[in-house]
């Protein structure tokens, strides 16, 4: 870790002295996996990468695969050091070691992706997800000829449940014989557990998977690799992995946000605040596949566009799928509500625990 992070601030440095002048503002990215995974460390990336270039005066330091421990601490730190303040902890596990570090360097701003409470130069954000599964399930449900999708879940936490919700929520308002299976492989980054539930639920039927893990690649990949089709998530590019099963996808947004949040810094106008913002905002739905027909698309279009304007799928009456009233008439859960969702909708195969 300490190797590569010192190489890649001799690289900044260098370039700084090729230019012979100071930057206007350095920005440190943490990240928990690797910049070309297609999924959420790549959605990050990209977005930074696209400020560095659209900002004057702006650079960029990163750090991949820096485990969630005390070693993220000394990655910051590093950066610190290294001139950087704005710093971007980009994983759930970081909260800790970034609100430590933050409360050392005031003179250091901090956007968290996760939750919890902001404080002068600490914010938090991230991108609210789960109604945006809505229209991916519409897309689903449409596609599917065997009526059995496939949901690969890396922790049943209460976020990932409500995405799954929203996509079965979402196939069965065009297919009422819908059902999604879902497997949890225990973990956001095991390509051999994601393997073996992205065939483990070819195996049985479905023939569209859906994912909830960090890197959507292996998911994808072997679902295309045996004929099926793949909605993915994360990043926008991950349509690059299914020239022929991609339907279509939510992908991070993150470029308009971080643009704001690096000329506030600049200007010394920066105040940490919380910041969740959901479809048409840091969350779109990604192009469509060759194969999705017109008509398909103006569905998943139309779906998007209500949940953009409001919509919430997670309005009452809802029954999980034990048969048990989870949601009376009326009664709805927000986007700050999701983490405590403990409960499958009807027609999710599986169990929360």
């Amino acid at each position: 870790m300490k190797q590569r992070l010192g190489s890649i601030l001799t690289a900044l440095a260098l370039g700084l002295t090729a230019q012979a002048q100071t930057p206007r503002l350095v920005i440190g990215a943490v990240y928990v996996g690797g910049v070309n995974d297609y999924g959420y460390n790549r959605s990050f990336h990209d977005a930074l990468t696209q400020v560095a270039r659209d900002v004057p005066g702006v650079k960029l330091l990163e750090a991949e695969n820096v485990p969630e421990s005390g070693e993220a601490e000394r990655v910051m730190e590093g950066m610190i050091q290294h001139g950087a303040r704005l710093i971007f902890p980009t994983s759930f596990g970081y909260q800790d070691s970034a609100r430590k570090t933050a409360r050392r360097h005031p003179e250091v701003c901090f956007e968290y992706a996760g939750d919890g409470a902001a404080t002068k130069n600490f914010g938090v954000f991230f991108g609210s997800t789960q109604a945006a599964w809505y229209p991916m399930g519409v897309a689903a449900g449409k596609m599917t000829k065997s009526n059995k999708l496939g949901f690969v879940l890396g922790l049943p936490i209460g976020y990932a449940l409500g995405n799954v919700n929203a996509f079965q929520m979402g196939a069965r308002s065009v297919n009422p014989k819908a059902q999604t299976v879902v497997v949890v492989t225990g973990g956001w980054s095991d390509k051999a557990k994601e393997a073996g539930a992205a065939n483990a639920l070819l195996d049985q039927g479905c023939d569209v998977v859906g994912m909830h893990v960090d890197s959507p690649a292996t998911i994808i990949q072997a679902v295309e690799a045996r004929g099926a089709m793949s909605i993915g998530f994360q990043s926008l590019e991950a349509r690059a992995l299914a020239p022929k099963g991609w339907i279509t996808g939510l992908g991070f947004t993150w470029t308009p946000f971080f643009t704001r949040i690096a000329n506030e810094v600049i200007a010394g106008k920066f105040r940490g605040e919380a910041v969740y913002q959901g479809l048409g905002q840091m969350v779109a739905v990604a192009p469509f596949g060759a194969s999705v027909p017109a008509d398909v698309q103006k569905l998943v279009n139309a779906a998007a566009a209500k949940v953009a304007n409001g919509f919430n799928p997670f309005t009452g009456p809802l029954r999980n799928n034990q048969g048990s009233m989870v949601l009376p008439n009326g009664a709805t859960v927000g986007a700050d509500q999701m983490g405590d969702m403990n409960w499958y909708v009807e027609g999710v195969i599986g169990k929360v625990r």
